[in-house]
């Protein structure tokens, strides 16, 4: 009987080792997802597929691969040799995949060096149980206009971001809102430029300046600007981002590839991570003022805080990018992120950290508490390898001179 048992089991084990082992390789990629095999069908759940934008899978929790992609214009065949599902699915247009026109763009991107970006925005706020907690007004809907100018070697930016303050949903008149030490239009303005970051804030015509030599060592932020597009693709890949071709479109009498990608909660903890790895954050923040005993432990509190925002986190963030057919260099994005955060895991970690008593935690709500970012935007590319032009840096203080000049104007007002 135990022979037989045994012989049974070695039979009987290939195969279900292999059901185990069924993978989905999507556009040439291994698609991390659990794949079931019942009577020669593969299935797949059918929230695992939500990386890929544009596809349409139903109300169904459980779905069959090769129907669900051949009904869309998918190609679907089955690797006995290595239990695989190969899938192909808006991979090619003409002569590129869309992993490689999106390197191909990129590629001719940096050769060009430098480009002009403008586009808007809109962003809306929601609050959930934490509206007795906030000593401000609800965030209405803000239109946001983007315009910059950005160049690759030597590497620089000009960024400047006008906010039009909604005054009828503040409730607010001009005048109320300029009392506020507000305006209707809110100008901010960056500069980085020879390692400093120049900043100019609304309501102000003074820039400030933080100086970046001794960080480079801290913040390899130059490293991820000139990662290669091979390079680019490569991480974006390995965090789950896929890109897949949309349908094409017609623009100002202009052809265009449309390029698709989504990043979900996983994808973009990831590439946070991956950013965040090459941070020495201790000694980030300390070069950025917060030299004293206790650099160190708010480099620690703030990687706490990152990490609890990353893991009570909710993200869908859809980017659909248009590439000219004939110079194949992305002229027009658009943008849809919408992004949920836990605030109460946020506040309770702030308030372990704090040391807080008893009475103040219990000041805490126990009901969720959540904030909801809504934010949409268009933007158009234009101007490659136009010859970079900074706005007038020459009155620029320092930010220990900036923090200086504010402590007197404080005095000088008491």
């Amino acid at each position: 009987k135990f022979l037989i048992a045994l012989l049974i089991m070695l039979l009987a084990a290939p195969t279900a080792f292999a059901a185990d082992q069924v993978k989905l390789i999507f556009n040439g990629r291994e698609y991390k997802a659990d794949i079931t095999l019942k009577d020669g069908v593969s299935y797949i759940p059918a929230a695992a597929l939500a990386r890929i934008p544009g596809l349409e899978v139903g109300d169904e929790p459980i779905v069959p691969i090769r129907q669900l992609f051949e009904s869309q214009g998918g190609e679907v065949s089955w690797d006995n040799d290595n239990w695989q599902v190969i899938v192909s699915w808006r991979e090619k247009a003409g002569d590129f995949t869309a992993d490689e026109l999106v390197i191909k763009s990129s590629e001719l991107l940096k050769e060009a060096n430098s480009y002009k970006r403008k586009g808007n925005n809109t962003i809306e706020f929601e609050f959930e149980g934490i509206e007795d907690l906030k000593a401000m007004l609800n965030m209405p809907k803000m239109e946001v206009f983007l315009e910059g100018i950005f160049q690759y070697e030597p590497m620089a930016m000009y960024m400047k971001q006008t906010m039009k303050m909604p005054l009828d949903e503040l409730g607010l008149s001009p005048e109320e809102l300029e009392a506020s030490g507000l305006a209707e239009e809110m100008v901010t303005e960056m500069v980085w430029f020879e390692n400093a970051i120049y900043q100019k804030s609304p309501m102000s015509d003074q820039w400030v300046f933080q100086d970046l030599t001794e960080m480079k060592d801290l913040f390899n932020f130059d490293d991820l600007m000139q990662m290669t597009p091979q390079q680019s693709i490569e991480l974006m890949n390995k965090a789950g981002v896929i890109n897949v071709f949309g349908e094409d479109v017609e623009k100002d009498g202009r052809e265009y590839f449309t390029i698709k990608n989504y990043i979900d909660a996983d994808s973009f903890r990831s590439l946070m991570e991956e950013v965040l790895g090459k941070i020495d954050l201790a000694s980030f923040m300390a070069a950025f003022g917060a030299q004293s005993e206790g650099a160190e432990d708010i480099g620690a509190q703030f990687e706490k805080v990152i990490e609890v925002i990353l893991n009570n986190m909710a993200i869908d963030y859809y980017v659909d990018t248009l590439i000219d057919k004939e110079t194949l260099l992305s002229d027009y994005m658009s943008i849809d992120l919408n992004m949920e955060i836990d605030v109460k895991q946020l506040i309770d970690a702030m308030a372990e950290m704090s040391e807080i008593d008893e009475d103040e935690k219990a000041e805490i709500p126990e009901g969720p508490m959540n904030l909801r970012l809504k934010m949409k935007g268009d933007y158009q590319l234009s101007d490659y390898g136009v010859e970079l032009e900074l706005p007038d840096l020459s009155n620029a203080i320092s930010q220990e001179e900036y923090m200086q000049q504010l402590m007197g104007d404080m005095e000088a007002t008491e």
